[in-house]
């Protein structure tokens, strides 16, 4: 299986501060890893409980790699691994209040195993998307305000795209003693190709430049050129993608 997964960030053009967080790595020919947070709070230290939340996972995903992993052992290590990471991003704004107080983070991560099993996991509105044939789709649910709208019947679809609480979170990470993850599964083909990212990155183009954007990023084999467009169509957020992708060895 030829695996890889790559990742950049960057603060973007409007913001002082860069909140996000990424991590990414193959551990073992058959799994591996990506992971996306954007911290929020802003002064209350957003960045802080994504650094905490990232740092946790990835050391918990680490530590539980091993050749051979089973669908149930993934499910479990990841829910392990964003409990915990919800506990300590909870407990450290409880020792500090005035600064750290209802700082969280969102969280989209995914793990490839098996010859190419993916889950995903999500929380807020960090998202993972699914490059396939030419095709983009989008595998994961904003948890926001305007996404429930949506879900009620409330607006329509072009009104969820502008909605003023189209960013206004209704789950993050840190932000309450527990959190629940969405969770999905699916079967990575040769030639496939999962972008997980934080808002700065799909709010800055339409879906078809986000796909172009891609598919060179593949290109050149860095996700660079992803930061690079969003910045150039304006920055407006801290800027984050991980590319996974599945190589088609037989050319």
């Amino acid at each position: 299986m030829g695996l890889r997964i790559f990742g950049a960030t960057d603060r973007g053009m409007a913001r002082s501060v860069n909140e996000d967080r990424f991590a990414g790595a193959v551990l073992a020919p058959d799994f591996g890893y990506g992971l996306v947070c954007d911290g929020v709070g802003g002064a209350k230290a957003g960045d802080v409980a994504s650094t905490v939340a990232r740092d946790e996972i990835r050391r918990g995903l680490e530590a539980a790699c091993r050749p051979g992993i089973d669908q149930r052992s993934v499910g479990l290590m990841m829910e392990s691994a964003i409990s915990t990471a919800n506990s300590l991003v909870y407990h450290r704004a409880s020792q500090d209040p005035a600064l750290l107080g209802g700082m969280g983070t969102t969280l989209c991560l995914a793990v490839v195993y098996d010859g190419g099993r993916v889950c995903i996991a999500n929380v807020g509105d960090s998202r993972g998307y699914l490059l396939r044939g030419g095709e983009l789709r989008q595998l994961t649910t904003d948890h926001t305000r305007a996404q429930l709208l949506f879900d009620r019947g409330e607006i329509t679809a072009r009104e969820l795209e502008r909605h003023p609480d189209r960013n206004r979170l209704t789950r993050a990470i840190g932000v309450e003693p527990a959190v629940e993850a969405d969770y999905s599964e699916l079967r990575l083909e040769p030639g496939d190709t999962l972008l997980l990212c934080s808002d700065g990155l799909y709010n800055m183009m339409d879906p078809v430049t986000l796909r172009e954007c891609l598919r060179q990023s593949l290109t050149q084999g860095d996700a660079q050129c992803l930061i690079d467009a969003a910045n150039a169509m304006g920055g407006r957020d801290n800027i984050t993608a991980v590319i996974i992708t599945l190589e088609d060895e037989n050319g």
